[in-house]
């Protein structure tokens, strides 16, 4: 897959600001994200797979930055 293509759609999702999530605040899984941006519409199989690492990586990186914030907030606040 074009790599272009990739960090294209990327830099689109992450524009858009945080990644959608359930009733419970949850960020969807891979395969619900791709669904929500219409990517499995629009891309072949093997361009999905490729896309749903990069989502993991995402959503996994803005769980960690959702965590450091709680944990400076509670320092903040002693």
């Amino acid at each position: 897959m074009n790599r272009h293509k990739i960090w294209n759609i990327m830099d689109l999702i992450r524009s858009r600001g945080k990644l959608p999530t359930d009733q419970f605040g949850q960020i969807l899984p891979v395969d619900d994200l791709l669904a929500w941006f219409g990517l499995d519409e629009c891309l072949s199989r093997y361009e999905q797979g490729c896309v749903k690492q990069e989502l993991a990586a995402l959503a996994e990186a803005q769980l960690a930055v959702e965590i450091i914030r709680m944990a400076e907030q509670l320092r903040a606040g002693s």
